[in-house]
C-alpha cells in the first residue's frame, strides 16, 4: 500500500461536511410513532456557523396514507424544501424498524445527507459522498480511536467490571503508544 498522502484525492465533501439526518435519531426523539404528526426544528453548526436550520415534519399514518418525512428550512444559504418517504420494516424479531428511501436511488436507507450546494436529501450512496474516516491515515485513525476510548472510558458506571475497565484502559495506552512512535519517527525524518 501507498504512504501517507498517497493516493486519489478529491474535492468532494465528506459526510462531516454534509448536513445528516439519521432515523435512529428521530426515533429517539419520538418523531417515529404511529399515528402522530411531529414536528422539530433542528440547527446544524460548523465553525460556530450556523449552516442548517430546518424544520423536520414527520406523518406517520396520521393524516396522510404513507408515511413521510418532510424538510423544510435553510441550508448553506438555499431554501431546502424536500419530501422523504418513509417505510417501516417488521424484523421477526419484533418491534418496528424504520427506513427512508433514497430519492435518488430507491432504495432504504437509515441516514439521509445533504452536501453544500445542493437542495435535495438522499442518501450517503445516493450523493456518493465518502465517509471521512475512508481519508484518514493510521494516526488520524488513532487518535479518534482514543477520543472515542476516553469517553467511553469516562461514562462506564461506577460498578463497570474491572476486567472491561482494564481492557478499555488497556487497549487506550497501546494506541497512544502508537502515536507517540508515529511523531518520534517523524521528529527522527525531519531532524
Amino acid at each position: 500500500m501507498g504512504g501517507y498522502g498517497s493516493g486519489r484525492r478529491s474535492n468532494r465533501p465528506t459526510t462531516d461536511e454534509c448536513v445528516h439526518i439519521n432515523l435512529s435519531n428521530l426515533k429517539g426523539l419520538g418523531m417515529l410513532k404511529r399515528h402522530c404528526l411531529s414536528r422539530r426544528e433542528l440547527n446544524w453548526n460548523s465553525d460556530g456557523q450556523t449552516i442548517a436550520k430546518l424544520t423536520l415534519e414527520t406523518d406517520v399514518h396520521c393524516l396522510l396514507s404513507s408515511p413521510r418525512l418532510t424538510i423544510t428550512g435553510y441550508a448553506f444559504g438555499k431554501v431546502i424544501n424536500c419530501i422523504i418517504q418513509l417505510e417501516e420494516y417488521a424484523p421477526p424479531y419484533g418491534g418496528e424498524r424504520w427506513y427512508a428511501l433514497c430519492p435518488r436511488t430507491g432504495n432504504r436507507c437509515n441516514a439521509l445527507v445533504l452536501p453544500p450546494g445542493q437542495v435535495q436529501f438522499a442518501s450517503v450512496k445516493g450523493w456518493n459522498v465518502p465517509y471521512t474516516s475512508t481519508r484518514e491515515n493510521e494516526v488520524d485513525r488513532a487518535l479518534r480511536a482514543i477520543r472515542k476510548a476516553e469517553t467511553r472510558l469516562r461514562a462506564l458506571p461506577k460498578y463497570t467490571r474491572k476486567q472491561t475497565r482494564e481492557r478499555l484502559v488497556d487497549r487506550l495506552i497501546q494506541r497512544r503508544v502508537f502515536v507517540d512512535e508515529q511523531f518520534d519517527n517523524l521528529a527522527q525524518t525531519l531532524s
